[in-house]
């Protein structure tokens, strides 16, 4: 809406230009042309001064009205584009430091089962630490004395030495 309204703006602007210098210029040529001799003091005199002057007055304030506008869509235009690129830019912030919050807390989490493991591992160690030195004190206790028995002779080695 507002791309259609500075085309038709520009091109209002455009004819307001022209039409004011052929205003200017039919006026100037009627003053000198198409006036009756006894109504030129009329006309170049005070009071068609003043007449151009209003006339000059309200045309440029025509087209610097419409030079305004134009300005004032382009700003908007302008505003509207920082307000977009601002809202794009908090957007990709936004997403960013979330990625960066579940990346902390994806962190948190595999430390905490890191040190989950290490507390069971340590208790696993402990546990069979225990176990050890609860075993230790029964190993360690002398058996008592047998009555010997028979020993048994060892074989005699055999003569020759290696076999090749």
């Amino acid at each position: 809406m507002a791309r259609t309204t500075r085309q038709i703006l520009d091109l209002t602007l455009g004819v307001s230009k022209k039409l004011r210098y052929a205003g200017a210029t039919s006026w100037q040529y009627l003053k000198v042309e198409a006036v009756p001799p006894l109504t030129q003091a009329l006309f170049n005199g005070a009071p068609g001064q003043k007449l151009e002057s209003i006339v000059g007055n309200l045309a440029n304030t025509i087209i610097n009205g419409i030079e305004n506008k134009i300005k004032q869509i382009d700003a908007e235009a302008e505003r509207k584009k920082r307000e977009i690129a601002a809202a794009i830019k908090a957007r990709e912030e936004k997403a960013k430091a979330e990625a960066q919050k579940k990346e902390a807390e994806r962190l948190k989490a595999q430390a905490k089962k890191a040190a989950e493991a290490v507390k069971k591992a340590k208790e696993q160690a402990e546990k069979t630490k225990g176990e050890e030195a609860k075993a230790k004190p029964k190993a360690k206790a002398k058996p008592q004395k047998k009555a010997k028995t028979e020993a048994k002779p060892k074989p005699k080695p055999k003569k020759g030495g290696k076999k090749k």
